[in-house]
């Protein structure tokens, strides 16, 4: 595990009390003025995110290469992206070209398995030193297969959030940094065809805001983050969808449902998570819907 020194370890814990203590000064002001900003914070101050270092897990495609994008855009010097590859493919040799000044390393992982997901986090910290930012994006849909799906999308991100919690606790001599997980608009409002599912993103959603309560927060230093979008162009829609559903023969109705939801660019997602992450609030959790922003708090 990364170890500050007594100086850095100092200043980030006395920065990020400050930040905290900032945060809560600025939602004051903004009720007494009314300022158009954020619950709970203003939007007027805002996390550098050039020259940080981070983790996607599912980062070779969809929404989590998507995130991957973004941040380089921002200025992400170190990233990582972990996914269950077992080679690295064409998306990630093309952000390798279109930004060669940063540092992009491909892992194969499965994060079910601990044991070898904790060495790559390990390997990874011995290459960028300390992670700034972990973001959790890997995820399945298959109501058949219910046991796998729990296990990648809630146990793979508890995993996940374990091993960011064990490198950046400021308790442990860490530096602090930022969770972000992605969870879905199904956790709050259960999907007709994907109940499991939706039973799913609930736990990655009460996971995340629990984890981001002020008892952790004054020990671990870390900012917890839950994103949850709305039906988006990934292959959750087009990859045999009712084939991994929990009742197929019931497909039509299915699709009668799906119908009402409208379908946005992976894009949008992305732009929403980067910016939850620049907007450094604790605990919060947005809805991006239709390309359209909702804090839920």
């Amino acid at each position: 595990m990364l170890h500050c020194t007594n100086e850095s370890q100092r200043i980030y814990k006395n920065r990020s009390h400050v930040i905290e203590f900032l945060w809560l000064l600025c939602g004051h002001i903004c009720a007494a003025i009314k300022c158009p900003g954020m619950p709970g914070g203003c939007t007027c101050v805002e996390m550098e995110i050039s020259g940080k270092s981070a983790v996607v897990t599912g980062g070779a495609n969809g929404i989590g290469l998507a995130i991957a994008e973004q941040l380089l855009a921002q200025g992400v010097k170190k990233i990582a992206l972990l996914d269950i590859l077992q080679e690295e493919n064409e998306e990630i040799s093309s952000l390798r070209r279109n930004h060669p000044e940063a540092l992009i390393e491909f892992l194969s992982v499965d994060v079910t398995e601990m044991k070898s997901f904790r060495e790559s986090f390990h390997e990874i910290t011995e290459k960028f030193v300390k992670i700034d930012i972990v973001v959790n994006c890997a995820g399945i849909f298959d109501e058949c297969d219910y046991a796998r799906m729990f296990n990648v999308n809630v146990c793979g991100v508890i995993n996940s959030t374990m091993l960011a919690i064990e490198h950046m606790r400021q308790d442990g001599g860490g530096c602090g940094g930022n969770v972000l997980n992605i969870s879905s608009i199904a956790a709050l409002n259960p999907v007709l065809a994907a109940p499991l599912y939706s039973a799913t993103k609930q736990a990655v959603l009460t996971i995340t805001t629990s984890l981001a309560d002020d008892f952790f927060f004054s020990r671990l230093g870390i900012f917890f983050h839950t994103l949850c979008p709305g039906a988006t162009a990934t292959r959750f829609f087009t990859d045999s969808f009712d084939a991994r559903c929990l009742f197929p023969d019931f497909a039509s109705e299915y699709h009668a449902a799906m119908a009402k939801y409208p379908i946005q660019e992976i894009a949008a997602v992305a732009t929403a998570a980067v910016g939850m992450l620049k907007d450094h609030r604790n605990g919060s959790v947005l809805i991006v819907n239709d390309g359209k922003v909702e804090i839920k708090q």
